[in-house]
């Protein structure tokens, strides 16, 4: 398994969690105020921050529990350079993350035109972004599965 497939993998589980663990610290702060009052600068910058240090502490930890499982074998741990079939499967999802990214910018951009509180278009935003790269990360690891 290539590192870059370890960082899809990684991705895929950390994307979802940190998502799930934003919207539920902001729909309870949510509980007694309106949505436009609640404090979300923070909780995005730790679930942006959480996203990059989970992810690569994942990939660490599968490469370390790869050589392992290696060593236990009596095997030597094998860590295999990306090639351009790699490439090809980022590119792939980077092209499907596009769409949701491009669509979370458009309506996001609507919601400033309609001079709505920061908030709306923020979240639209970062909920673009989860989604995007869960796409990214989906659609990628079927393809080191299944094949292009």
């Amino acid at each position: 398994m290539t590192m870059t497939e370890r960082t899809v993998w990684a991705t895929l589980a950390v994307f979802p969690l940190v998502g799930i663990v934003y919207f539920t610290v902001i729909l309870t702060q949510a509980a007694d105020r309106p949505l436009e009052e609640v404090s979300w600068v923070t909780p995005m910058l730790w679930a942006w921050g959480s996203l990059i240090v989970f992810i690569i502490l994942g990939t660490i930890a599968s490469a370390i529990a790869t050589a392992i499982q290696a060593e236990v074998a009596g095997q030597k741990a094998e860590f295999e350079d990306g090639d351009v079939r790699d490439k090809e499967i980022e590119r792939n999802g980077n092209a499907r993350a596009y769409v949701m990214s491009s669509f979370g910018g458009l309506v996001a951009t609507i919601l400033l035109m309609l001079d709505v509180d920061r908030f709306w278009p923020a979240n639209t935003l970062f909920l673009a972004g989860l989604l995007a790269g869960i796409i990214a990360a989906g659609t990628r690891a079927r393809a080191y599965r299944t094949g292009l």
